[in-house]
């Protein structure tokens, strides 16, 4: 077990597409990797995140971001987060992740070591590995216990073609693997990580099909299987038909709508949910 003084240090650490707060535990830190140390954290459980009343706005906008919004965030499923471009979907990740300073408005936020937050992009030296990345993202968390060896990683919950995409791409040059084999890696890598609160931002952007399916599965799992809470900005609506998820519109500064996919359907004409979306945003 790791000895609360040898934590001197946190920080949020912005790399590899993805905020989470790091401990600078120094010689520890080898140790930890070698597996000579475990940290006995209770990692169970997690939060419904409220948030009542919320407003705000960047210095010299013309407009609020967000404008008195509500809603709720529950755990044991996906909270989809939709929207125009420049809805306020980031901004509100921001605000819950502290990234800007967290008003009091945004209640039930679990600590900071609980939480990691994927961002849109993805900077990692691109000479490096592809298992260097996976190692990357797992052998800076605290609470991991997976040993990651020569051999590509796998397990019991991926399909055919993602263990044959892993196997693949594991020993090339991360400046080599396309921006969907990236973002798998990186997804895969999170969904290792235990923590009470995930937050992805535009996961599936600028993928194929496949691959969009194979990453919301992995997200879904880790939703229904675990006590976290779960949130993810998207604008591939169709996707999310066969996809165990709360969808959330931010429109104008505010949630106007949250239910479920076949509810949101509703508001178009029952099958495109490309339809219900500017159905419900045309003012």
């Amino acid at each position: 077990m790791v000895h609360k003084h040898a934590i001197s240090t946190s920080r949020y650490y912005k790399y590899g597409g993805y905020y989470t707060l790091l401990y600078d535990m120094r010689s520890y830190c080898t140790k930890i990797h070698k597996g000579c140390i475990q940290d006995t954290s209770d990692i169970a459980g997690g939060n419904m995140i409220k948030i009542d009343n919320l407003s705000f706005s960047y210095r010299k906008a013309s407009r609020r971001n967000l404008d008195k919004l509500h809603v709720e965030f529950p755990n044991g499923t996906i909270n989809m987060i939709i929207g125009k471009n420049g809805s306020g979907k980031t901004t509100l990740f921001d605000l819950i992740a502290n990234v800007i300073k967290r008003p009091p408005e945004i209640q039930g936020v679990p600590d900071e070591k609980e939480m990691i937050y994927q961002l849109q992009g993805l900077l990692f030296p691109l000479t490096l590995k592809a298992r260097d990345l996976f190692r990357f993202f797992l052998y800076s968390d605290y609470s991991n216990r997976i040993q990651i060896k020569t051999e590509p990683y796998v397990d019991e919950d991926m399909s055919v073609s993602e263990v044959e995409l892993v196997q693949r791409v594991w020993d090339m040059d991360f400046g080599q693997l396309s921006v969907g084999e990236r973002r798998y890696l990186c997804i895969l890598a999170i969904t290792l990580m235990k923590r009470k609160l995930y937050i992805f931002d535009e996961p599936l952007a600028g993928i194929d099909p496949e691959m969009r399916q194979h990453i919301l599965k992995r997200i879904e799992k880790l939703a229904l299987n675990n006590e976290c809470t779960v949130l993810v900005s998207n604008h591939h609506l169709q996707d999310l038909e066969n996809i165990h998820c709360i969808i959330h519109l931010i429109h104008q500064g505010r949630v106007t709508f949250s239910g479920s996919y076949t509810e949101f359907i509703q508001n178009g004409d029952g099958n495109n949910p490309d339809q219900a979306f500017l159905n419900q945003v045309k003012s």
